[in-house]
C-alpha cells in the first residue's frame, strides 16, 4: 500500500526501530489474540469492533505504537488532544481494515471453515502487512504530520511573513515535488489547504516561514497548479492515488489524510461510529 519505487523519489527504506520496542511485542502478541478470536467467533462484523475485548486491545495498542510520535513536540494543548484523537480514530480504522481483511481467510472455496492452523497460515501475511510493513510507512508519515502540524500551529498570521515550501532539495527528492521547491506564498493562500507537506508516503518536504520584504510571492495559480501535479497518480482503477495528500495536518488537525483507505473498506463507518477509549 506504501511502496514506493519510483525513480524520482530513490526511495530506500527507513527503519524505525519498532520491532525491538517492547509496545510493539505487545502489539504482535494482541494481534495474534485478536485473529484467534476471529476464528472462534467464525467469523467479524463492523459492529464487533466495538463490543469484543479483543478487538479493542487491538485499537488501543496500535493507537499506543503510534502515539509515539507525540514523545518529543511541543503542540499546544488544544492541537495535541485533537491529534491523539484522529490517531485513536486512525488505530480503530486500521483494526477494522485487517480483521475485515482477515476474517475473508475463514473459509475454504468450498465454503467450509479451515482448519485454525491453515486459517493462521493463511492470515500470516495480513499480519505481517498491517503491523510490520504497514505500520512503518504509517508510523514515519505521522511523524512528519505532527511535526508539519506543530509547525504550522506556530507560524505567524501578521502579513509580515510567508510560508516558503522546501524540499530535501537532494538526490532522492521526488521530481513533482522538486517543482514546488521555494515556492512562497501567504499562509492564507489556498496553496496551503492542499500542499502544505507532507505531500505523500516517504515525502521529506518541510515549510518554512521567511519575511515578506525579503521574498518575492510565487504566483498563487502556477503554485496550485504544480501542487496538482505533485498530488496527482492515476491508478489502474483511473483514480488518484494521490488525491488523499491535499489536506493540510495543521489546519485540520488531523495527523492522517482524511480519505485514507482504511476509511473505505467495507462497514468502516459502522465500525468506527463511537470508538471507545480507556
Amino acid at each position: 500500500m506504501y511502496s514506493c519505487t519510483c525513480d524520482d523519489c530513490n526511495h530506500v527504506p527507513e527503519s524505525l526501530g519498532l520491532a525491538i520496542n517492547p509496545r510493539f511485542k505487545k502489539l504482535l502478541k494482541t494481534v495474534e489474540t485478536a485473529f484467534k478470536k476471529l476464528y472462534d467467533n467464525k467469523g467479524y462484523k463492523p459492529e464487533d469492533l466495538a463490543e469484543t475485548p479483543e478487538y479493542q486491545d487491538l485499537i488501543f495498542e496500535t493507537n499506543s505504537v503510534i502515539s509515539r510520535v507525540f514523545k518529543d513536540n511541543d503542540l499546544s494543548p488544544k492541537m495535541l488532544k485533537s491529534l491523539e484523537e484522529d490517531v485513536f480514530y486512525f488505530s480503530s480504522l486500521k483494526s477494522h481494515a485487517q480483521l475485515f481483511e482477515a476474517s475473508r481467510l475463514l473459509m475454504t472455496d468450498k465454503k467450509v471453515i479451515k482448519s485454525f492452523t491453515q486459517f493462521s497460515n493463511d492470515a500470516k501475511q495480513v499480519k505481517a502487512n498491517y503491523n510490520e510493513n504497514y505500520l512503518e510507512a504509517e508510523y514515519d508519515f505521522a511523524v512528519g504530520s505532527v511535526q508539519m502540524a506543530e509547525r504550522y500551529d506556530k507560524f505567524s498570521d501578521s502579513d509580515r511573513y510567508l510560508l516558503q515550501y522546501r524540499t530535501a532539495n537532494d538526490e532522492r527528492v521526488r521530481a513533482s515535488h522538486q517543482l514546488l521547491h521555494d515556492i512562497t506564498l501567504p499562509k492564507a493562500d489556498v496553496f496551503w489547504d492542499k500542499y502544505f507537506p507532507p505531500n505523500g508516503w516517504r515525502c521529506r518536504c518541510t515549510t518554512v516561514e521567511v519575511l515578506a520584504r525579503d521574498n518575492e510571492v510565487s504566483d498563487s495559480k502556477i503554485a496550485n497548479d504544480l501542487g496538482d501535479t505533485a498530488t496527482t497518480e492515476i491508478g489502474k482503477n483511473n483514480k488518484n492515488k494521490l488525491q488523499i495528500f491535499r489536506f493540510n495536518a495543521g489546519k485540520q488537525k488531523v495527523v492522517f489524510p482524511p480519505e485514507h483507505p482504511y476509511s473505505k473498506v467495507a462497514g468502516a463507518n459502522e465500525a468506527v461510529k463511537k470508538p471507545k477509549r480507556k
